[in-house]
């Protein structure tokens, strides 16, 4: 006889429903069709249903009653298997009729569907080689919102998984200290029993080493970021979730025969630290998809204009959440044409796509948010040098290159030939949110707000003409252009703008440079757009 618990746990583990786990219960017991049916009150082609899902789940073929048999005689095997070798002897070999079930012990969580996937397959192919040949014991996958990490991750877990004994896949989305963690994925490698578990962190970290010797696990973390310090220079991690820093450091120090994969949009210390090309840990940085697998996505939202779809497969970077939502706005608005869209847009950055940049952004210490900014108002690559010799940033040199090598761990940075840059979306983000704040501060100094309250205006330059007096690559906007845009719309008179902005200079005139920062400066150069613009 199986105990229930035993039942429920490795029913769990194949991901069998609650109902079809009754339907199971009954029939283990020698329960008809017909009397299962009687006593859950539902169809006997319900029953059948239900009892032909748990068969596929247990992967189990056939026709007749012979199926149920061949089930039991799994679950009996796996259940005595347990009692005689609880404390991982995994010398015996499992019985035959047993093995598709202990070499696919999964548990998939709240891991997401990925029947349609585009691309990657050099992305796979690399990553399989590094688990399955070279035996990586921690992998990291890096890359910006929407990239596609998470797809990658469960493509991955899927190609990979005959390898593994076991694979466990989690969200760290909204996740618990790292000990509690720890002890969640040890009751699941103990069946879902009741196993001792040590109180410190340390020892459990040990224990899951000892599973990851004996066994050969695969185990998916999804999200690390969420559990990463926000205001900091990237890596950091919450003070309640530093363990998991302890058991990615002691996951890839010492040796096991299982493997870790991890998805972040920041790369962990603990990865950069430890990782090497021939070395046990290992980042992979996920770029956006190639023009051919890009256009999937644009042929499958049915768009028009097919020789512009690479012009908007360049503008998103190939970032197939970027483009799924400028394609249903494509669609909606314009129709299904690329063409009109390129030729009329708006914005690049779309309702649902600035909510996500948003989320990152707010996560940057104020140091990596004014490098945005000044990036952002330049609006083409500069290199280091140009950007500490020309933009005013009282810290060190030392502090400014931490600052952009954790904006690149963020996937917030592109390094080109010509310098560092933002990409595209992220670099529209940035100057739009900069443009209404210091909007909102000029507004405020024409509605007689005290000038005390100026301070963007202040600390950036909108102007910047640096000595190869390059011109943005970008058909947008300057910033200068963005914020008298937004001027007019509340003073509509041009002249009256004008006048109202001279009154201010005037009013900062009399304070000292110090005091004033740029602001002086950013007032004439508008005032002198607006006169231009009225000639």
């Amino acid at each position: 006889m199986i105990p229930l618990d035993f039942l429920k746990a490795i029913a769990s583990s194949q991901g069998v429903s609650e109902t079809e786990l009754e339907a199971l219960s009954l029939a283990l017991e020698g329960e008809s069709i017909l009397a299962i049916a009687t006593k859950l009150d539902i169809r006997p082609e319900a029953v059948r249903k239900r009892l032909g899902e748990v068969y596929k789940k247990f992967r189990i073929t056939g026709a007749g009653p012979g199926k149920l048999a061949k089930l039991q005689q799994i679950l009996v095997s796996l259940y005595q298997k347990e009692q005689k070798q609880f404390n991982f002897d995994v010398s015996t070999e499992p019985a035959s009729g047993e093995t598709a079930i202990a070499q696919s012990r999964q548990d998939w969580s709240e891991a997401p569907d990925v029947s349609i996937f585009y691309g990657r397959s050099e992305d796979l192919t690399q990553l399989s080689h590094w688990i399955v040949e070279e035996h990586c014991r921690v992998v990291a996958l890096l890359g910006t919102i929407g990239i596609g990490k998470t797809a990658l991750s469960v493509k991955l877990a899927q190609q990979l998984q005959d390898n593994f004994d076991c694979v466990i896949w989690r969200s760290l989305r909204h996740t618990t200290p790292a000990r509690d963690f720890i002890g969640n994925l040890l009751q699941f490698l103990s069946h879902q029993r009741k196993p001792f578990l040590p109180e410190s962190l340390d020892e459990r970290i040990s224990l899951l080493l000892e599973h990851f010797k004996a066994s050969r696990c695969l185990v998916i973390l999804d999200n690390l970021e969420t559990i990463l310090r926000r205001g900091d220079f990237a890596g950091h991690y919450e003070e309640k979730y530093k363990g998991y820093g302890e058991l990615l450091r002691r996951l890839g120090e010492e040796p096991h025969q299982s493997c870790l994969i991890l998805t972040s949009t920041e790369k962990p210390r603990e990865i950069a630290l430890e990782e090497g090309e021939n070395l046990p840990v290992r980042s992979w940085q996920l770029a956006g998809l190639k023009d051919d697998e890009a256009a999937e996505i644009l042929k499958s939202k049915r768009l028009k204009d097919e020789p512009k779809w690479g012009n908007l497969i360049k503008l998103y970077r190939g970032n197939p959440l970027a483009l799924k939502i400028v394609s249903t706005t494509i669609q909606e608005v314009f129709c299904g044409s690329v063409l009109q869209f390129l030729k009329q847009r708006p914005t690049l950055v779309l309702r649902d796509m600035r909510d996500l940049i948003q989320e990152e952004f707010e996560r940057l210490s104020e140091l990596e948010k004014e490098i945005a900014n000044w990036l952002a108002i330049v609006g083409y690559p500069i290199f280091l040098t140009d950007l500490k010799t020309n933009i005013w940033i009282p810290i060190s040199e030392l502090k400014l290159f931490e600052a952009l090598e954790s904006l690149g761990r963020r996937s917030l940075i592109e390094k080109t030939s010509s310098g560092f840059t933002l990409p595209p979306v992220v670099m529209e983000f940035v100057k739009n949110q900069l443009v209404e704040e210091i909007t909102a501060e000029i507004l405020g100094l024409i509605r007689n707000v005290n000038k005390e309250k100026l301070a963007l205006i202040k600390r950036y330059c909108l102007k910047i003409e640096l000595e190869n007096n390059k011109e943005p690559e970008s058909e947008n906007q300057t910033t200068i252009e963005k914020i008298l845009e937004n001027l007019r719309q509340v003073v509509r008179n041009q002249s009256s703008l004008q006048e109202q902005l001279k009154q201010i200079l005037i009013k900062l005139q009399e304070d000292s440079d110090l005091e004033v920062g740029y602001a002086i400066d950013n007032l004439r150069n508008l005032i002198a757009k607006i006169k231009f613009d009225l000639a």
